[in-house]
């Protein structure tokens, strides 16, 4: 798997990971001065500002130590819950069963197309991008 918006530099045992994502960068490195480099570079190029240590990047949650990062989507996922009024339904355990069965209510009250493809969307969303950080880190070994 590639991707297009991760950039990497190399300097003898160091590194420096840029990502960019439509006017959003973020970008970690080894070494400090890496990233001061970087920084000052960056803006003496182009109008931006600094935000400082990442908390919150495409509705993902990020919390850092000195050992580790850990990515989470607690907030977003409460915030879809929320947006679509899911907040009294019944909760299930994922994954779902497979000997579930699911059919066509013909009977039944017409669902809003614009608001389930929304649905559907943020779902897709909150899935995808939980899985892809796992798939990316497994595809770098």
């Amino acid at each position: 798997m590639v991707d297009t918006t991760l950039f990497i530099k190399r300097e003898e045992n160091d590194f420096l990971l840029v990502q960019i994502y439509v006017d959003d960068i973020i970008f970690r490195s080894s070494n400090e001065n890496l990233c001061k480099k970087f920084s000052k570079y960056i803006q003496e190029e182009f109008k931006m500002s600094m935000m400082g240590e990442l908390t919150f990047f495409l509705g993902m949650q990020v919390r850092q130590s000195k050992k580790d990062t850990f990515i989470y989507q607690e907030k977003y996922a409460r915030d879809v819950i929320k947006k679509f009024g899911m907040e009294n339904c019944k909760k299930i355990e994922t994954p779902m069963s497979s000997s579930s069965k699911l059919d066509k209510n013909e009977n039944g009250k017409k669902v809003d197309q614009k608001t389930y493809k929304s649905i559907i969307g943020s779902l897709l969303y909150l899935t995808a991008s939980r899985l892809l950080f796992s798939v990316c880190m497994c595809a770098r070994f």
